[in-house]
């Protein structure tokens, strides 16, 4: 599965988990593969959750995939940390979406209100998927900077398709 996606340092070294390696990189392509997500939110959501958790590599790793998926220089400087999402010119969804990332990530929790209003705008479904993408791509980002993971340079991530076969 690791070869799929690229001989990338994070999966060398994750690698040394041994048999959980594996379940976790099946939850990573129906993460990655999910209709139920729009690429372009995905790559929004794991971003911020980069920005945030000031993990360079995930950055580095996702920044050519969210190009891929439509969002543009202003986009991608609005989703820095000290970024300024109003001025990111994103939907009215994303940017709710991003506003609960942002939220969640800084203060391990999500206020009623906010959370209403991204149920409101995605639905039940959506909604508890950008939450396992959240969860997913932070815990990732702990896994990265307690290792101190170098940023490949000479390879790049490669999408899973959706069909592992």
């Amino acid at each position: 599965m690791a070869a799929e996606r690229g001989n990338l340092n994070v999966y060398r070294a994750l690698a040394h988990a041994g048999p959980p390696f594996a379940g976790w990189m099946l939850a990573g392509r129906a993460a990655l593969t999910s209709k139920v997500v729009p690429a372009r939110l995905r790559e929004l959501v794991i971003l911020r959750t980069g920005h945030l958790m000031r993990c360079p590599y995930e950055i580095a790793q996702h920044t050519p995939m969210a190009e891929g998926a439509g969002i543009g220089s202003r986009q991608l400087r609005a989703l820095a940390a000290d970024g300024r999402l109003a001025d990111g010119g994103f939907t009215p969804t994303e940017l709710t979406v991003l506003e609960m990332t942002t939220e969640l990530v800084t203060t391990a929790s999500v206020t009623p209100a906010l959370l209403d209003r991204v149920r409101e705008s995605l639905g039940d479904e959506r909604l508890l998927e950008v939450l396992m993408i959240i969860n997913r791509w932070s815990g990732l980002a702990l896994m990265i900077n307690a290792l101190d993971v170098d940023i490949d340079t000479d390879t790049h991530f490669s999408m899973p398709t959706d069909d592992p076969h």
